[in-house]
This record gives structure tokens, C-alpha cells and sequence, in this order.
């Protein structure tokens, strides 16, 4: 999947995940495991958490080798692909509290780490796809989201979705656009379907009962119109 070209300086995921609990929910739980679920293939999620911008990467697949040279070997949908995790790493195998160690070829697991940095998260499982915390997920897709790029498996294998959200505060409302001014001071137009599903305060709605001054997460697929819309009135 394609990435969107953005410098951004990060820290370590652990000292993200110790940020103080984020309650608002800009997207429905439904939502939300669909795009960080099992079909996952990778994100790529930005993240501004008191003024810190953070640039996160989260992993899906099954795990080719053993915990070897600080790396684990993750098999995706398009190949293996490396990544750096850090000796001291918090493991969750099957729920429980475990180690690198005990991490074994086949297992499916998910890692979250940065740019640079070593990962310092890991979720496995012997059997199914494993369940990302609640908490992460608030994180990731939360009210501290500034922008986001998914890719999830579809129905062909050779053409999955690439997803791009985008959260900021409405500027401006088009004819069919959206201009938002994002956490980070970016301001964005984005251009949505006549028939996008449009929901604002979780209850379904329409484009034009769409307002400056609420706030929106878009959800499109690579080059197409925004065709998901979850906004909010309050501040």
C-alpha cells in the first residue's frame, strides 16, 4: 500500500501508551475492529498526545521464525517482512502476560512500534487473530488520532483496501467537500460521495446536516471520495 509523505518526530509507543485514558470514541466499535481486526495488513497512525506528535506502525501476520537478533520475522499478505523489538518488549500470548521466548513459528501476532524505534508492543496468539486492548485501540483510532493510513485484506488478495482517515475540526462545508483543520495544523479538503453513509452523534444522518465548527472523521479508499462520515457537535 501507498504512504503518504510525513516527517514527523516520535517517541517510543510505550511512552504514548502511558498517556492518561482517552473516553471519546470519534469512530464505532464496529469500525474500529474492523480496521485494526484480523484483516489488518499494516497502519500507519499519527497521533498528537499533549502537543508530541507520534508516528505509529501496526503489524498483522504470522510469525516465521522464533524471536531472533531483536527482530521478529512477520509473514503478511505480501510478503515477510522484518521488525526491530526490543528485548524488554510487553507480551500479551493468548491474553495472558508472557516473553519473546515463549513466542513460537506460526503463532499469529500483532506489533506496534514507530519509525525508529524498537518495538515495546506485542500481541500473539496460538490459534486466532489476536484481540488489540481496548486501550490501544482509543489510542490509535481515539479522540488524539490526527490522520491515518490502513490497509486491509479484501476479497482479491492482489487489491486490498488503503484506507486514509483523516480527523480534524470542520472549517469548511462544500458543495461535496469537507475542509478540516487537523491537530497538527494541517487544514485538508476532502472530497465526499453523494452517497457516503454520514452518521453525527452516532445516529444516522445527512452531508448537509453537516456544520463548521463539529467534529469529523473521513474514512476513504485510496483515490476514491471519502464514503464513511462520523461527526460529532461537541466541542
Amino acid at each position: 500500500m501507498t504512504r503518504r509523505g510525513l516527517t514527523i518526530a516520535v517517541l517510543a509507543c510505550v511512552a504514548a501508551l502511558a498517556t492518561p485514558a482517552l473516553a471519546a470514541r470519534p469512530l464505532p466499535p464496529s469500525m474500529t475492529s474492523y480496521l485494526l481486526g484480523p484483516k489488518l495488513i499494516q497502519a500507519e497512525l499519527f497521533v498528537q498526545a499533549k502537543g508530541v506528535q507520534h508516528d505509529y506502525f501496526l503489524d498483522r501476520g504470522r510469525l516465521q521464525r522464533r524471536y531472533t537478533n531483536g527482530q521478529l520475522t512477520i509473514v503478511k499478505q505480501s510478503g515477510p517482512i522484518t521488525v526491530k523489538v526490543a528485548p524488554n518488549a510487553r507480551v500479551l500470548l493468548n491474553g495472558k502476560p508472557s516473553s519473546l521466548r515463549a513466542l513460537r513459528a506460526r503463532m499469529q501476532i500483532a506489533v506496534l512500534h514507530d519509525k525508529e524505534l524498537p518495538a515495546q508492543q506485542v500481541w500473539a496468539s496460538s490459534k486466532s487473530a489476536p484481540t488489540l486492548p481496548a486501550a490501544v485501540t482509543t489510542l490509535l483510532l481515539g479522540n488524539q488520532m490526527v490522520r491515518a493510513e490502513i490497509g486491509v485484506a479484501s476479497a482479491d488478495p492482489s487489491a486490498p483496501h488503503d484506507f486514509l482517515l483523516d480527523h480534524g475540526r470542520i472549517k469548511q462545508v462544500g458543495v461535496s467537500t469537507l475542509t478540516l483543520g487537523e491537530r497538527d495544523g494541517t487544514v485538508v479538503t476532502i472530497n465526499v460521495s453523494p452517497t457516503a453513509h454520514v452518521k453525527l452523534n452516532g445516529k444516522n444522518a445527512t452531508f448537509v446536516q453537516l456544520r463548521k465548527g463539529m467534529m469529523v472523521t473521513t474514512i476513504h479508499d485510496g483515490d476514491k471520495a471519502a464514503d464513511q462520515v462520523f461527526a460529532t457537535s461537541g466541542k
